[in-house]
């Protein structure tokens, strides 16, 4: 018998990070990402899908968003959908429409749902239940256990904005798998000599902070015995990709071999930020707009970030009687400190050479 447990979809949600027309693709792709599940779990006879919270991003979603998930769950009609709430999604956005029969919500008091040996139980926190969701909590030993949960397991990944949930309340408790909503990455621990706990992160990621794989947990339960794994989903993955400047002597050289590199390590519909480092001399010409034309013609998206810093003497500017040499003995005299003063001499040289800032 087949489940899934996902969480994190954050549907509607803004990506300010990519361009207007890219940001409308990858809006799509992450609500055609969950009807393509839903299809998914018809096709592979899944009993149940389980959302550990944030189905969607706020309270204000539209509406064709809400009709298009309501519609894609009831034509599954074999498949269950259990929702719970998460902190974004407080006050659930389908509450006022009607919703399909297979689409069930957990409440604040403990809900159980049952597929034949299995008990599905999920609760939403709301700031008053914490003591009764630990205290109330008694499963069946005899039947396998399936908990969902939205918050943040203390001390695993922190991440802001998530009630807190203890781990040491819940062992011993006669749970199989605790499916978890909140962080946006896969994971999965043991819980006890029982049962594990997992999250199964987002179906897509949103933003550089959800880099990497993304999917959801498929639950296999084999008369009392649970298999999980991670399957990868997502549409296109996010990606940084760091790059050391230092020593290189041509920066169009350097660029060159960078574009090797990103097209032997990353799909083409990739989504990468890449981080220049290193030091570099005064005279070495950059142009990252010219490397930002030229990826952005091979992968879906890509943004540049420079961390460099400017490797500067003061032993070399020591008899230069210009301008700049006055400028770089003047704020290496000064009692700032060593990071602040590259920034400065970095600055003032640009403007001295007339680059823009």
């Amino acid at each position: 018998m087949k489940f899934i447990h996902t969480a994190d979809l954050h549907l509607d949600s803004k990506m300010d990070a990519l361009p207007k027309d890219k940001n409308k693709i990858r809006r799509e792709e992450i609500i055609r990402s969950f009807e393509k599940l839903c299809d998914y779990a018809s096709l592979n006879e899944v009993k149940a899908v389980i959302i550990s919270g944030d189905m969607f991003d706020t309270q204000k979603v539209s509406v064709k968003t809400k009709r298009r998930i309501l519609f894609a769950i009831s034509k599954n009609p074999t498949v269950d959908f259990l929702y719970l709430k998460g902190n974004h999604d407080e006050k659930i956005a389908v509450e006022e429409e009607t919703l399909p029969v297979n689409l069930k919500l957990f409440g604040d008091l403990w809900t159980k749902y049952s597929y034949e040996n299995v008990d599905i139980y999920g609760v939403n926190f709301n700031g008053r239940n914490t003591e009764y969701i630990y205290d109330n909590f008694n499963p069946d030993k005899d039947k396998v256990n399936i908990v969902a949960l939205h918050g943040q397991v203390v001390g695993y990944k922190t991440k802001d904005g998530g009630e807190n949930i203890s781990i040491p309340r819940l062992k011993n408790k006669n749970i199989d798998y605790l499916a978890l909503g909140h962080i946006h990455s896969f994971g999965i621990e043991k819980l006890d000599n029982r049962g594990v706990f997992a999250y199964s992160g987002c179906l897509e990621g949103r933003g550089f902070d959800e880099t990497g794989d993304k999917g959801f947990c498929l639950i296999d339960v084999d008369e009392n015995k649970v298999n999980v794994e991670f399957v990868k989903w997502a549409e296109r993955n996010y990606y940084e990709h760091e790059f050391d400047l230092t020593g290189e002597e041509d920066f169009y050289l350097a660029q060159e071999k960078l574009s090797d590199i990103l097209k032997e390590k990353y799909p083409t519909n990739s989504i990468i930020k890449v981080i220049f480092k290193g030091e570099i001399k005064e005279d070495f010409v950059v142009d990252f707009d010219a490397t930002s034309k030229r990826l952005n013609e091979i992968f879906f998206f890509v943004k540049i970030k420079d961390k460099t810093k400017l490797k500067i003497e003061e032993s070399d500017f020591m008899y230069d009687k210009s301008v700049k040499g006055e400028f770089v003995r003047e704020v290496f005299s000064s009692s700032l400190d060593e990071e602040v003063k590259n920034k400065i001499i970095a600055l003032g040289l640009k403007a001295l050479k007339g680059e823009e800032l």
